[in-house]
This record gives structure tokens, C-alpha cells and sequence, in this order.
């Protein structure tokens, strides 16, 4: 028989401070270990961290109310950011003032936006029961992760993504996007989270008793089970699938070869440095083609200048046409003018970030014009092209090539818009040098995994201060390149026509995740004082 009384008001100034004892302690130090673990950097990567850390955050979190709890999980976040991104500081080369004061204004905003994503799945998860927690904490985290992705915000805050070399973790992604990815990513660690407080110790005694004693112990690993299950099924046999398709061989491929420059980190823009650079991109041309690349790319910046229609275009084109294999083929990041702006004073016109694409005798085939401008940093130069999100005409061989540059392939609607009009395969062109020797080029290329299985397309990463990808269908990374070193990295690149059911209908779980999110507002507030049960 229990005794029902009313609980105490949740006024975080009303409860007396919980004492931090070594539990608390230790659980945070784990908590931190396992999410430096998951978290993207080029020393030590353990994708179970992304599926293990949050569990120990949210038991802290939850022990906490008010400020205290944003406090704790603000200082847990940052030792973690700090871990991740610490180098990056120390790498810039090539940003001017302005721009290194931009980005020690956004800074911050990384470790905010995981603790807003902490905190507020814990609250507004609340009302919910014990075994539909889980679902509320992933719900509201990825319904946060959803609102910047279609706010267009350029950081990558998803999850998910560190689970990027679990291939069976991600092939939700072809139904769901990355939201999908992430929602699974941090439901995983709410089971754990709310198993682990039924438990009375941590044995197979402890949690026996726990099931003989409590049915939520066994509604919460039931709810684990009935989500984890079918999307660990349904990515075995997506990979069995991709591989039964790789072996017969039947969609046509070409192989490719991408050049790591690692090149204008230094002040030094005279003729003699530029034209060192020139002579290393077509020499990493041709070590790509020998090892029997036919569509070389270069990176975004390859240039650092305007090529078409210039003195540059011969010099640097023509060498090409000695270099390339018959009908191969050219891709290059460069600067075009706007011709809207030509008529005005240098200082007001404007240009379009593009990419070239050149054929074996050097003319130019198609070109595309970067549409998403990143806002501070590129707005005050670049202007979007006014054709849209078109593949280049890569003809026969090629097919239609759909390439983003740069921080387009953080997002996932540029993917998207390009294989709807038609893209067989992906392309980003990249140039990281203002972040140096950096953990940056590993963060932004492997969201190119996620960029392959959303739309089962071969994606090709293409960045100067290296860390090149090319990745199949599949989400399986097939070759990598190492960061800040000089050289090629070729693969095949299968080429896909179908489309994906997150290709045709988009962000629909962002949305979803999103209005249940602000339902669980709604609900909490209007949800009258419960009663704590005292059993006699």
C-alpha cells in the first residue's frame, strides 16, 4: 500500500543544492571521456562514444534543477569542445582580423547549442513515462538539430554524424536523413540512460531483481528493442544489397583522381610562388592519372584567381591537354565575375565561386556557381549564380555531375536539389586553409557520408589542406587521404539514377521531430503537479 502526497514545487530556488559526491565525479569524467571518444578528431575516433556519453550527461543533468544543471552541462560540453576543436586556434594562417573575431564570436555558440540540446530534452521529456523518455530526449534534440538545418546554419551540430564509420548505424539515412541518424544516436543513450536508473546495482543479480520488481525496467528495454532493432535490420540489408550490386558490376563507373594541394598558407602571392603552385597542381595531375584517374579535380581555391578569358587560362589549362587521358575530363574551383557587376567600380563588383569543368582539349564543357554564401565571411565578395542547383554535363562518361562547394555539403538540401535534377554522383570542392593544420577537414568531409547513403550517391571530397574522401553508395568510405600532406587520392565512382525516399520528401523528420517538440511544450505546461508515491 502506498501513501499519495503531493510533491514539492520544481522551483529550482525552493530545492536544497545536491552535494556533488565522487559518484557524480566519476560519471562526469566518464561522460567526458566517452563523448571526446565520439567526437570528430584526427587522433582517436570510437563511434560507441556517440552511443555511450549522453547516457552519464543526462543522469547528471537530471540529478540538477535551474541554473545548476545549464552550469554542469555547459562546463562538460566545453571540456568536450575544447578537446575536438582546441587545435584549430593554433592552425589559422590565412583570416584576417575580421574574420578570426567572427569566429571567436561563434565559438561559443557550439557548446551552447549541445547543452540548449541537453537541457531542454530533459525537461521537456519530463511528463512523459519512464520507457517513453527515450523517445521525448531524441525527439527534442533532433527536433533543435532539425531547426538549424533548415535555418540553413553552416555548423554541423548533428549527432548523428559521429557515427559516421558504423555503416550499419547510418543507412537510415536514405529514409530519413541525417535527422534520422541522429534521432537513433540519441535515443540509443536515453535506454541506457533510463535503464540504468532501474537498476539497484550494476550485476545480473541487480538486474533480475529489477525486473521481477519493475515493469518499466522491461517496457524501456522493449522500447529499445522495437526502435534499435529494425534499424540495425534494415541496414543489414541495405549493405547486403549494395554489396550483391557491387559485384555484378552493372552500372557504369568511372575512376577518379583528387589533388591535395596543401598550398597558400603563406603571405606570399608574388608570380614566383603562383606559378610553383600551378606546376605542382598539374604534376599531382599526372601522378593521379597514372594511377588511371580520367576526372581529376582540384580543390576550391586551387587558383586564387579568375581564369576564364585571362592570361591564366593557357597557362594553366594547356599543360592539361598533355596530361589527361582521352576523354577525360578537368574539374577546378576558381573566381568568375558577375557579369550583373562588371559595368561597376572594382571595389563594388562582385563574383561567383565556381567550378570549371574542362575536357580533355581544354575548352570549357559546363560550370556551376556556389548558391549557398557562407553570411560574414563570403557574403561581402561572392554572390549565388542565378541558375540554381544544376549537375555539370559530364557527357557520356561522366554523366551529370552535381558538385557543392565547400560548406554546401554541411547542409543536406544542396545533395538533395542536385540528385533531383538529375545528379549521378556527388562532387564537393573544398579549401580549408584558412583553419590550417586543423581537425576541420575531418569534421566537414566525413559529412560527406552521410551526403552518399541520404541519396545512395558516390561522393567525392575534394579539399586543398587534404583529408580527400570517396565514398560509395554505400556510406562506406573507400579511400581516404591524409590531412596537411601533399598528394592524390583516387577511387571508382559508381554512378546511381534512382532516387531515395528522403531524396523525394525531404526533411519530413525534422519537421515531425520539431511540432512534436513544441507538443511536449504545450503538454508540460498545462500538466497539473504530480504525486510522489512513499511506499509504507
Amino acid at each position: 500500500m502506498a501513501l499519495e502526497l503531493p510533491s514539492l514545487p520544481q522551483h529550482p530556488d525552493l530545492l536544497p543544492p545536491v552535494r556533488q559526491d565522487r559518484r557524480s565525479r566519476w560519471l562526469a569524467g566518464l561522460a567526458v571521456l566517452l563523448l571526446c571518444l565520439g567526437s570528430p578528431n584526427r587522433w582517436l575516433h570510437w563511434f560507441p562514444g556517440a552511443l555511450l556519453g549522453l547516457a552519464p550527461l543526462f543522469y547528471l543533468c537530471e540529478q540538477q534543477q535551474g541554473w545548476r544543471r545549464w552550469r554542469l552541462a555547459y562546463g562538460l560540453w566545453f571540456c568536450v569542445c575544447l578537446y575536438a576543436f582546441w587545435v584549430d586556434p593554433f592552425s589559422l594562417q590565412v583570416l584576417s582580423a575580421w574574420e578570426v573575431l567572427g569566429g571567436m564570436v561563434v565559438a561559443p555558440l557550439i557548446p551552447l547549442f549541445f547543452t540548449t540540446a541537453t537541457v531542454l530534452s530533459l525537461q521537456l521529456s519530463q511528463p512523459l513515462p519512464p520507457w517513453a523518455r527515450p523517445l521525448g530526449v531524441a525527439t527534442v534534440w533532433t527536433g533543435l538539430d532539425g531547426l538549424l538545418g533548415l535555418l540553413r546554419w553552416p555548423i554541423p551540430f548533428h549527432w548523428g554524424s559521429l557515427l559516421f564509420d558504423w555503416p550499419l548505424g547510418i543507412q537510415v539515412a536514405d529514409l530519413a536523413g541525417i535527422w534520422g541518424v541522429t534521432f537513433f544516436a540519441v535515443f540509443v543513450n536515453g535506454v541506457l540512460w533510463q535503464l540504468a536508473l532501474q537498476l539497484p546495482q550494476l550485476s545480473l543479480r541487480g538486474v533480475l531483481s529489477a525486473g521481477r520488481r519493475n515493469l518499466d525496467f522491461w517496457r524501456i528495454l522493449a522500447c529499445g528493442l522495437a526502435l534499435a532493432g529494425p534499424v540495425l535490420a534494415y541496414g543489414s540489408v541495405r549493405l547486403a544489397y549494395f554489396d550483391v550490386l557491387a559485384a555484378r558490376g552493372g552500372n557504369p563507373s568511372f575512376r577518379v583522381g583528387t589533388v591535395q594541394q596543401v598550398a597558400w598558407l603563406e603571405a606570399d602571392r608574388s608570380w614566383d610562388y603562383r606559378s610553383q603552385r600551378y606546376r605542382e597542381l598539374h604534376q599531382l595531375s599526372a601522378q593521379a592519372v597514372a594511377e588511371g584517374a580520367q576526372l581529376v579535380i582540384w580543390p576550391e581555391g586551387a587558383l586564387r584567381a579568375r581564369l576564364l578569358n585571362t592570361p591564366l587560362q593557357p597557362y594553366v589549362i594547356e599543360p592539361m591537354r598533355a596530361i589527361l587521358p582521352p576523354g577525360g575530363a578537368l574539374i577546378t574551383g576558381a573566381t568568375e565575375p558577375d557579369p550583373r557587376t562588371v559595368h561597376l567600380p572594382a571595389e563594388e563588383q562582385r563574383f561567383f565561386n565556381t567550378a570549371l569543368l574542362f575536357d580533355a582539349q581544354g575548352q570549357v564543357q559546363d560550370w556551376f556557381g556556389k548558391q549557398w554564401i557562407f553570411p560574414y565571411f563570403e557574403s561581402g565578395r561572392y554572390v549565388p549564380s542565378p541558375d540554381g542547383y544544376r549537375p555539370l554535363a559530364g557527357g557520356e562518361l561522366f554523366g551529370p555531375l552535381g558538385v557543392m562547394i565547400c560548406l554546401e555539403s554541411v547542409l543536406p538540401a544542396p545533395s538533395r536539389a542536385l540528385t533531383r535534377a538529375g545528379a549521378e554522383s556527388l562532387i564537393v570542392i573544398s579549401d580549408s586553409s584558412w583553419f590550417g593544420n586543423s581537425h576541420w577537414p575531418l569534421l566537414h568531409g566525413r559529412l560527406s557520408v552521410f551526403r552518399a547513403v541520404e541519396n545512395r550517391r558516390s561522393v567525392v571530397f575534394v579539399n586543398n589542406t587534404g583529408g580527400n574522401l570517396v565514398v560509395d553508395p554505400s556510406g562506406r568510405i573507400q579511400r581516404v587521404g591524409p590531412i596537411f600532406q601533399r598528394g592524390v587520392v583516387t577511387g571508382e565512382v559508381r554512378r546511381q539514377s534512382q532516387l531515395t525516399f528522403y531524396t523525394r520528401t525531404g526533411d519530413w523528420l525534422a519537421w515531425l521531430t520539431l511540432g512534436l517538440s513544441l507538443g511536449l511544450k504545450a503538454w508540460g505546461s498545462r500538466a497539473k503537479p504530480g504525486y510522489a508515491k512513499i511506499p509504507r
